[in-house]
């Protein structure tokens, strides 16, 4: 019988990419998932119907649905065991394109936007049987700061630290962690030549370089029973 069967994890972004696997695996070892999306609703759909889940639009630039989407999650799931921030944005910003509209558009969905989902979701979190988990994606830019990168590196850096930050929060009732992917996927129409010249060139055995492994590491946070002791 599968470990988690009964138990409802929310994975944010996860319709498709790391997102999807990490739907997926979650569905595998018996949660029920919800998975959010922002405008891939096919796919979102579709992998719902065949890991027994549903899925749900949500934009994390947009705070003031947050309290509307608990109250769904709630009326529609009666729980929350375990909630997975995948969903982000990724864009090249060279010096020259990193206005104050640019900074605050990845702020918004990388930084903001899970903190306050968190939020907003704590009553559910709190009221799961044994103890709930919220986990965040970092990302091994956080430790290196690529130039041509640096909104994006620097709201997956603050991602860590109020990973940090919420541990201590919510502890002992809410276990809080991060999974800190490497190269795993290239972002959408990113050249592959040049996608494995950069993986090649600034992965050094830091992080976790596949979907498949990044969901892996989500099942091992997930049944970890003492992770704030």
């Amino acid at each position: 019988m599968p470990e988690a069967r009964g138990k409802v994890a929310l994975v944010t972004g996860g319709s498709r990419r790391i997102g999807a696997a990490i739907s997926r695996a979650l569905a595998k070892a018996g949660y029920t998932v919800v998975l959010t999306y922002r405008t891939s609703s096919r796919e979102g759909r579709s992998l719902a119907a065949r890991i027994g889940g549903s899925a749900v639009p949500l934009d994390l630039s947009r705070p003031s649905t947050f309290d509307r989407f608990a109250a769904r999650m709630g009326r529609e799931s009666g729980r929350l065991d375990l909630l997975v921030h995948n969903a982000g944005v990724f864009p090249r910003t060279p010096i020259d394109a990193a206005t104050p509209a640019a900074w605050d558009a990845v702020f918004a969905v990388n930084l903001r936007g899970p903190f306050l989902l968190t939020r907003a979701l704590l009553p559910l979190l709190r009221e799961s049987p044994g103890g709930a988990g919220v986990l965040f994606l970092g990302d091994a830019c956080a430790g290196e700061l690529w130039p041509g990168y640096l909104p994006y590196c620097l709201s997956k850096l603050a991602v860590e630290r109020l990973a940090e930050g919420l541990r201590k929060t919510l502890s002992p009732g809410v276990r809080v962690g991060v999974v800190r992917p490497a190269f795993a996927l290239p972002p959408d129409r990113f050249p592959e030549e040049r996608w494995e010249r950069l993986r090649a060139k600034k992965r050094r055995g830091r992080g976790i370089g596949t979907p498949e492994g990044v969901a892996r590491a989500v099942l091992r946070f997930a049944r970890a029973r003492q992770y704030n002791s």
